[in-house]
């Protein structure tokens, strides 16, 4: 070795060693670690709906996941481990067993994907200071009168769906509304959100029919739809079929050739696989690697949810639920999440603000809400139930913002 290469060797090897010692300093430090369960009734496989609308097995949890996974890549630079636990189960009693198990053993944050009765069951079984963060249920009742502390929701409501078509018939002055619904609970529930919304914005039913019947329309659509659908004029077909058992069939067979809005044709929901924008294409590329399927809405709440937590873990560097909720309801948390613009929570009710695409199968047509719907906070709030119209306060404190 030359006296040059000594020099150079003597000039480093402080700067090295210093190196290697802020490395074992920074990895024995005590990490932050942090658990979240997930929750979920099994997919009804009993439906009748064609093969391929139907639900996945894993639909949510497929989100959560990869959520998971995006977290742990940049949690293993800050000493942050994030880990899922999932329980799949038609049994309350056995999920709150199993939620009661995950708490004592250290478990503050959990995902749910439940209808409401299981919902509120969970919320009562746990103590106050577990996190529910709701990635399923799209009743608006948890956000006006059935308030449960300690509970956020990344998933849009019915209301929320509703005025983003309505925003949109609005912007294109198709104002009298042909209304067809199916029968199940969800279809009722949505219907209710479907009925105030087209009275705040000011359009008419001119029609109102239910579909209950059990035919197979796979062969009889182009017959037996356009007869039920007669009525003396319509600007828009809007459909509420939650289960996809006979709404897929409705564009291109009205009595009149008008468009369908609603649970098909032109749809709006919080995510869709034709979103590309705003970075969105490389989410889709990786989640459609992992899971060989595209990601759905519910897929995209759990991602979203999980993606909060992150968020605040990274910016606050601790897994105390006590000291993230309050920080992830007040103004300083936003969340960049694929939508265009940065998202934050409703601290009344806990309810994820963030723009709706509207889509058909094959491309994002627009995103709500539109120019010309104003509000006194933040615009994305005219989609929904405000705050003037629920009696959730979650945390009072932050009601301004």
């Amino acid at each position: 070795m030359d006296r040059h290469d000594s020099q150079v060797r003597n000039h480093f090897t402080p700067w090295f060693i210093s190196l290697i010692a802020m490395l074992f300093s920074f990895m024995s430090q005590a990490s932050v670690n942090v658990d979240i369960g997930l929750l979920r009734q099994p997919v009804d496989t009993s439906t009748s709906a064609p093969v391929y609308l139907r639900e996945p097995e894993n639909n949510g949890e497929a989100g959560a996941t990869l959520s998971i996974s995006d977290a742990n890549g940049t949690g293993k630079f800050l000493g942050q481990k994030y880990t899922l636990r999932v329980e799949t189960n038609a049994d309350n009693n056995q999920l709150s067993t199993t939620a009661n198990q995950w708490y004592q053993s250290g478990v503050r944050f959990f995902l749910t994907d439940l209808d409401t009765p299981s919902f509120v069951a969970l919320r009562q079984a746990l103590p106050d200071d577990a996190v529910l963060l709701n990635v399923g249920n799209q009743d608006d009742a948890l956000r006006t009168s059935t308030c449960l502390p300690n509970t956020l929701h990344s998933v849009l409501s019915y209301s929320m769906r509703a005025d983003a078509i309505a925003q949109w018939l609005r912007v294109r002055r198709l104002n009298r509304v042909f209304l067809v619904t199916g029968t199940t609970p969800e279809d009722e529930a949505f219907l209710a959100a479907v009925k105030h919304t087209l009275n705040k914005f000011n359009h008419k039913v001119v029609a109102e029919k239910v579909w209950n019947f059990d035919t197979d329309l796979r062969r009889t659509a182009s017959a037996e739809l356009p007869v039920f659908t007669q009525a003396s004029d319509y600007d828009v077909v809007w459909v509420i079929d939650e289960s996809n058992l006979f709404g897929q069939h409705l564009p291109y067979n009205t009595w009149l050739p008008r468009p369908v809005v609603g649970t098909h044709g032109l749809r709006a929901d919080g995510w869709h696989y034709v979103i590309e924008q705003w970075g969105a294409v490389q989410l889709q590329n990786r989640f459609s690697e992992l899971f060989s399927r595209s990601m759905s809405a519910k897929d995209y709440a759990a991602w979203v949810a999980i993606r909060s937590i992150n968020e605040a873990v990274t910016v606050s560097n601790t897994a105390d639920a006590n000291l993230l909720l309050p920080f992830i309801l007040g103004s300083q948390f936003q969340l960049a999440a694929y939508k265009g613009r940065k998202l934050t929570y409703r601290p009344w009710n806990g309810q994820l603000r963030q723009t709706v695409p509207l889509f058909d199968d094959q491309a994002l047509v627009t995103s709500a809400p539109f120019d010309g719907f104003l509000h006194p906070r933040n615009e994305l709030d005219s989609l929904g139930v405000d705050r003037a119209q629920s009696q959730c306060r979650l945390y009072p404190s932050f009601d301004n913002e």
